[in-house]
């Protein structure tokens, strides 16, 4: 147990910390800090990973990731056997760390400190043969890892364990080379991913033959000998991972794969290995993942290798297995006593010595809000206790789509775009892997990426749009980018255009820009169907702004006199139907009812919510107007459409239903409550987004709100408890699927899928944004029939609705 630092928090929930698990001295670094943390007065010791301090501050997304892969690993729930580390409980609030049972245990790292040394044969064919039959059991379910290395296992008396989650900031879209990610521990990526690949099964297979290497040389992948630190060999295959691939070039090795430095000692590190093992892991980390052997293959040669007699470690070094470990675990046999070397053991008892002689105050705060807790009752929300949840065994996990599994879902990974670059043409592996991929999805497991792209310095300008069935439109202020909506290649792009707004779909695969002119696309190839050349800016009727578009009629604005004038058009026969002044405050237009109603934009930035806002309706045959309102408290807010005669808004804490039909007057008023008494934050609703006669929105806890629109009685709300980044200053939009079944929603670090009917969280894909952005960027999301395309900065990427 390595001391505390004056850094080091004070306490995770109940807990307070005494010691580190692992030291920040030495040739590797732990994606994330870990902590020996006990309860009040001692009595529960537990095991605490957190995000790094300086990961965090560097990189706004990094905790809303962490915390997501963490809390993925805890709501998926299942086994793949005793040797997966469980995820026992979980922040609710404040900074992100999740905890599980302490028990002794050494990194890897550690215990080849402790040994002095490389481990002995057949500790390493022990700790292979529990590590591979745990992937398998991972792979099974249609989820890989993504990133093992030495610090993600844990060493103990009872066998080591696989660990991990929420260390894993993301996976690259394929073929996107990318740079090194906080993390992750480079050396010990598969070619594939490294090269942009997303996890897979394989390149786990890749990364646990890596880590078995470095238990049996102490070398780590690449390093030159000891003895020359500054010894480097150009083009190692383990340095270089796409050494050896025909799409790379010769592997340097082949010629005299015996090569060694000076000192005489081998420059590669499977030279040092005896020849039976060698033999084992060697396939294993080929640079091509279709040569490699699947975990489940590779743990009978591991067990089979360590067995008496069969060339391994010798006589003796595998006891047979008991009737228990038969009946639980293939592996158990190599874990019989005497496994674990005697320095090791040494190391794990002074461990243990070291926490049983600490000593932890009781935290009264913590023992006045237990207190509290028993007097009162629990915190419910319908029928359902959603706050306080107990952990359960079934925490155990056998997804862990969203820990270190690169939040990988049958295979599938957050995705990130490092490079303004085009990216290279798939190798030969990446496409053999991209045509394996098991299209296997545990419940609650994030989908797969259908793939990404990096704008570079493109910003996109508002959210994507689907066009028909077969095209992503971004809009960026240099032009208008198609993308098949189906593989992410560019369909065309046309930089004649200055867009000011998101392209707006229309009829006959045509699609609306706003820019200084209206200005018609053909989606299919982006050529300029047609452009208006009475309304354009420097024209008699300089085009303003186009407020809104429903069928063949849009409505914009133009200056007339000095003072702007909203405009009726028809789009099909590109002429005017009307004119309508006065109605300078209009940014937007809804059609509904037979009426265009005009409302002032939505400003999440207001402060003023109590200043009052007019709104109008107008003749969609005449532009005449029917009425005009004045609506207090509505400043800033949010309109929407539901149905043929009523007007939707919501402003702060209030949603409000409005008579399109008759003269505007309100027809209902809801005002969400507090989740907690004690809650300052208010409760601030989003968007609202209509499914037929009920309306969804969320409020800034990320929680989803369920109103009748006849009515406006709520009929249900879900608190997802994902506060752990702080309560959202503005709530995320919400948008229906097609077959009205799912909600879906971005924010500053992620993308959430909802069940329209209950309000439960489906799934959560967290991305990276290109660099190390230190401010937030809403995801933007456009749903088709059964795609969602994300613009996140400037990287937008698929993620399919099934």
């Amino acid at each position: 147990m390595e001391p505390l630092r004056l850094d080091d928090p004070e306490q995770f929930g109940a807990y307070r910390p005494v010691g580190r698990l692992d030291t920040d001295a030495g040739e590797m670094r732990a994606p994330a800090a870990r902590y020996i943390a006990q309860a009040p007065g001692g009595e529960r010791t537990v095991l605490i990973t957190a995000p790094h301090t300086d990961a965090t501050a560097a990189d706004h997304g990094h905790a809303g990731r962490f915390h997501a892969a963490a809390a993925e690993a805890q709501r998926l729930g299942g086994t793949a056997g005793p040797w997966l580390a469980p995820v026992s409980e979980l922040s609710t609030g404040g900074a992100p760390w999740w905890a599980m049972p302490y028990r002794p245990a050494l990194p890897l790292p550690a215990a080849l400190d402790a040994q002095q040394g490389p481990l002995p044969e057949r500790t390493v064919y022990a700790v292979g043969a529990a590590l591979a039959e745990t992937l398998a059991a991972l792979h099974a379910g249609g989820v890989a890892h993504g990133g093992l290395d030495p610090t993600a296992v844990l060493l103990t008396g009872d066998g080591p364990l696989l660990t991990g989650y929420g260390t894993v900031s993301a996976a690259g879209a394929d073929g996107s080379p990318r740079e090194s990610m906080a993390g992750l521990i480079p050396e010990f990526l598969p070619p594939e991913q490294v090269a942009g690949g997303r996890p897979r099964p394989l390149g786990d297979v890749y990364a646990l033959a890596a880590v078995l290497l470095y238990a049996a040389t102490g070398r780590v992948p690449g390093d030159g000998p000891a003895a020359d630190p500054q010894a480097q060999y150009p083009g190692d295959p383990l340095t270089d991972p796409l050494a050896g691939d025909p799409a790379y070039g010769h592997d340097p090795y082949a010629a005299d794969p015996y090569a060694s430095d000076p000192y005489g000692t081998p420059a590669n590190p499977l030279d040092l290995l005896q020849p039976a093992l060698r033999a084992v892991l060697e396939p294993c980390l080929h640079p091509d993942p279709a040569r490699r052997p699947a975990a489940a293959t590779l743990l009978p040669e591991l067990l089979r290798a360590a067995a008496p007699g069969a060339g391994g470690p010798g006589p003796g070094a595998a006891a047979p297995g008991t009737v228990l470990d038969a009946a639980t675990t293939r592996s158990g046999a190599a874990l019989a006593p005497g496994w674990l070397p005697r320095r090791v053991s040494a190391a794990l008892a002074l461990q243990a010595s070291d926490v049983l002689a600490a000593e932890t105050e009781p935290d009264p705060a913590y023992l006045a809000a237990l207190a509290a807790e028993a007097a009162g009752t629990p915190d419910l929300i319908g029928d359902e206790t959603v706050i306080g949840r107990p952990a359960t065994r079934r925490a155990l996990l056998a997804g862990i789509a969203g820990g270190a599994v690169g939040l990988a879902g049958g295979g599938a990974a957050a995705w990130a775009a490092t490079t303004e670059d085009p990216p290279p043409p798939p190798t030969a592996a990446e496409r053999l892997a991209a045509r394996n991929t098991g299209s296997k999805r545990l419940t609650g497991a994030p989908p797969p990426v259908l793939w990404g792209k990096g704008l570079g310095k493109v910003e996109p300008v508002g959210p994507p749009v689907v066009a028909g069935a077969s095209a992503a439109l971004v809009v960026a202020k240099s032009g208008v980018f198609a993308m098949d909506l189906r593989t992410g290649d560019e369909l065309w792009e046309q930089s004649e255009v200055s867009p000011a707004g998101p392209a707006v779909p229309l009829g006959d695969g045509m699609v609306m820009v706003p820019g200084k002119d209206l200005t018609v696309l053909d989606a299919a190839d982006g050529s300029v169907a047609w452009t208006s050349e009475k309304f354009r800016k420097g024209g008699k009727t300089p085009y303003g702004a186009l407020l809104g578009v429903a069928g063949d009629t849009a409505a914009f604005t133009v200056k007339e006199g000095g003072e702007l004038t909203v405009v009726g058009y028809d789009l099909a026969k590109r002429r005017e139907l009307w004119r309508s002044p006065g109605s300078a405050a209009a940014t937007a237009a809804l059609f509904l009812g037979g009426s265009v109603v005009l409302v002032p934009e939505a400003d999440d930035d207001a402060t003023h919510r109590d200043k009052p806002v007019t709104v109008s309706a107008l003749d969609l045959g005449s532009g005449e107007e029917r009425w005009a309102q004045e609506y207090a408290g509505m400043a800033g807010g949010h309109w929407a459409a539901a149905g043929k005669d009523l007007l939707v808004a919501t402003a702060g804490k209030d949603m409000r239903g409005f008579d399109v039909t008759g003269d505007g007057a309100e027809l209902w008023k809801l005002t969400a409550e507090p989740w907690d008494e004690d809650m300052s934050n208010p409760q601030n609703f989003g968007p609202p987004a209509v499914q037929g006669e009920t309306i969804h929105a969320l409020d800034t806890f990320r929680a989803v709100h369920s109103v009748a629109r006849d009515s406006g009685e709520e009929q249900w709300k879900r608190n997802p408890q994902l506060a752990y980044v702080g309560v959202l200053v503005q709530a995320p939009a919400l948008h229906v699927t097609p077959d009205g079944k799912v909600l879906i929603a971005g924010d500053d670090t992620q993308v959430l899928a909802y069940d329209a009917d209950g309000g439960d969280l489906l799934w959560r894909f967290t991305d990276m944004r290109p660099g190390k952005p230190k401010y937030a960027h809403r995801r933007r999301v456009a749903v088709g029939k059964d795609t969602a395309v994300v613009a996140s900065g400037s990287s937008v990427y698929a993620l399919p609705l099934d």
